[in-house]
């Protein structure tokens, strides 16, 4: 891996869980490799660049084209209750996807600020070889959302 996530998916020198789910000329859409949360997905350029700003146009409808279709493959599942989309402006442009199940709001207040929480949640209780079939079972699925 060449130090940034986000090249080293973008080259196939890293495989996130499930594999990549979409791909488009400029962007992958795949299951965040850090986090054993199924179905949260990261749409990241290919291209190293920070900001939306520094898409065309073309690249710009194209991204959110592909975020517009995974959002609506996450609603065809039934225990997604919602999803936060955070775009940051640092490092690899990439957008989150962070869906949102019962089990959160049990655990968490429903804000924002709970996200992170939420991350070291995950991380720390949910590092499992049953969680990690879960997530690449639920990869398999929103693949075929995906091309339907």
């Amino acid at each position: 891996m060449n130090g940034c996530v986000g090249c080293a998916l973008g080259d196939k020198s890293l495989a996130p869980p499930g594999g990549i789910l979409k791909e488009t000329e400029n962007f992958i859409l795949h299951q965040d490799p850090l986090v054993p949360i199924k179905g949260f997905l990261i749409v990241a350029s290919k291209r190293h660049i920070r900001s939306v700003a520094a898409l065309s146009q073309a690249e710009a409808s194209e991204f959110f084209t592909l975020c517009h279709s995974a959002r609506c493959a996450l609603a065809a599942l039934e225990d997604v209750t919602g999803c936060t989309l955070i775009q940051e402006e640092r490092g690899h442009l990439h957008l989150w996807i962070f869906p949102k199940y019962a089990w959160m709001d049990d655990l968490f207040e429903d804000s924002l600020s709970s996200i992170r929480p939420i991350l070291a949640y995950a991380k720390e209780h949910l590092q499992t070889e049953e969680t990690m079939r879960e997530v690449i079972a639920c990869a398999e699925r929103l693949r075929v959302l995906l091309n339907e």
